[in-house]
């Protein structure tokens, strides 16, 4: 059980991370990962999309926060535990559902679809054996 704890904390990084740089670059982001063509939305849309995915991507970023503040606490269970668990099986979820009524995603994707199952199963493993802090 002692790769649960570097699978989460590498969860939360990346909650950090992927937020931070939507942030930052969602124009940019949203070209280039979604190739979405900002010509086919303007004005009060364009705005109001921008507005919203970066509100979205700020979540992102507080969850990510949130956990690492609340490591110790995620890694003892409990209440804690519990809302790391519906936050990673939440966006699993999210994403499988997704693909169920949206059609294969990008590889990309995917690959953060696996990712989220390993660590989901790691720390379901992990509650159900005991933690090892």
């Amino acid at each position: 059980m002692k790769v649960v704890r570097p699978l989460v904390v590498a969860y939360c990084l990346m909650l950090v991370v992927v937020g931070v740089a939507g942030i930052v670059s969602a124009r940019r982001e949203l070209a280039h990962l979604y190739g979405l063509r900002f010509s086919a939305i303007a004005g009060l849309d364009e705005v109001t999309f921008l507005n919203q995915y970066r509100f979205l991507k700020a979540v992102e970023l507080g969850a990510g926060c949130v956990c690492l503040l609340q490591l110790g606490a995620i890694m003892s269970g409990g209440k804690a535990g519990f809302g790391f668990l519906v936050l990673v099986a939440g966006g699993a979820g999210a994403r499988l559902l997704a693909w169920l009524a949206d059609g294969r995603p990008a590889p990309l994707f995917i690959t953060f679809l696996v990712l989220e199952a390993i660590v989901l199963a790691a720390y379901l493993a992990a509650w159900r054996h005991g933690f090892d802090g």
